[in-house]
């Protein structure tokens, strides 16, 4: 028989996790450092279950291990817990220093990418002139703005002149004005 669920999602993953094992992983708060092995003692309990994937069961893993959350409970002398919540190998000032310089790195490419971002952000439209006769403008005609002469400005429409020498009277709100 076919399943017809199965988890995709590394977040829903950690959510399901969590429901499972509430002792070892957590959604909020401080995390918990998690037995290195972890990944085979998931398999081993649920090992029936079609609801994961070994290949997104690992990626989720990695994300939550590599989260800033995570890193951050890693600290020397603190135990490690099973799926169990049962404390196991305490962290060495090694595995410690190996957490903190994936959390500096993890934060400097959070910078950059939010430097990369600010870059990439549209800067704001400028404020439009206000028309007056003889302007020069561009007003939405079908997909293609035309380029045009404004030749009179009434109440609710304007009066423009494109190309040959052809008149359109267009509203305000068609009329490209920068």
């Amino acid at each position: 028989m076919e399943n017809q669920f199965q988890l995709t999602n590394s977040k829903e993953i950690i959510i399901y996790l969590a429901q499972q094992f509430p002792n070892c992983f957590t959604i909020e708060g401080e995390a918990k450092p998690l037995k290195i092995g972890i990944f085979q003692d998931i398999l081993s309990r649920l090992e029936n279950s079609e609801v994961l994937s070994k290949t997104k069961l690992r990626v989720a893993l990695r994300g939550y291990t590599m989260g800033w959350r995570y890193l951050y409970s890693i600290k020397e002398g603190t135990h490690r817990v099973d799926l169990d919540g049962n404390p196991t190998e305490v962290i060495t000032k090694e595995q410690e220093e190996h957490a903190q310089q994936q959390l500096k790195e993890s934060k400097e490419q959070a910078k950059e990418r939010a430097k990369q971002k600010r870059k990439a952000a549209p800067k704001p439209a400028r404020k439009p002139r206000a028309l007056k006769l003889g302007d020069f403008v561009k007003v939405n005609v079908g997909n293609k703005p035309i380029k045009g002469q404004i030749i009179t400005i009434e109440k609710e429409h304007i009066k423009v002149k494109v190309g040959a020498g052809m008149e359109l009277m267009v509203k305000p709100e068609h009329i490209i004005n920068r």
